[in-house]
């Protein structure tokens, strides 16, 4: 071998080996600032975002539906509990007549029987 060739080829050698090696660091670098997991199999499509939002938007509807039947159910229950407060109110009215006039014809039984006492006495 010509030791002009030798210097070349070693050159080369150099030459090539220093490319290899930048382009290993380069490799390297890209492994270290690439996203993990694959971004592909994580992030959602537009398509799949838009039929997300619409389910939210469904979600949303239907919440605000029971809400509103909700609403109306327990308007109903208070016009309910209000017309059964009017009722008892009414009834306990009609019992305090009725305990009153009770006790005055008992206060009117007890005079009479305690007249009749003292006639019979005599």
């Amino acid at each position: 071998m010509n030791l002009d060739n030798v210097d070349i080829v070693g050159v080369a050698f150099l030459v090539g080996m220093a490319l290899l090696s930048g382009y290993f660091l380069l490799l390297r670098i890209r492994e270290f600032y690439v996203e993990k997991p694959d971004p592909k199999l994580t992030y959602a499509t537009i398509v799949e975002l838009e039929k997300l939002v619409g389910q939210f938007h469904q979600f949303q509807r239907d919440t605000k539906m029971d809400l509103e039947a909700h609403d109306r159910r327990r308007s109903r229950s208070v016009a309910g509990i209000h017309e059964l407060i009017r009722k008892n109110a009414e009834h306990i009215a009609a019992l305090i007549a009725q305990t009153e006039m009770t006790s005055q014809r008992i206060s009117e039984l007890t005079i009479k029987t305690e007249r009749l006492q003292e006639k019979i006495k005599l």
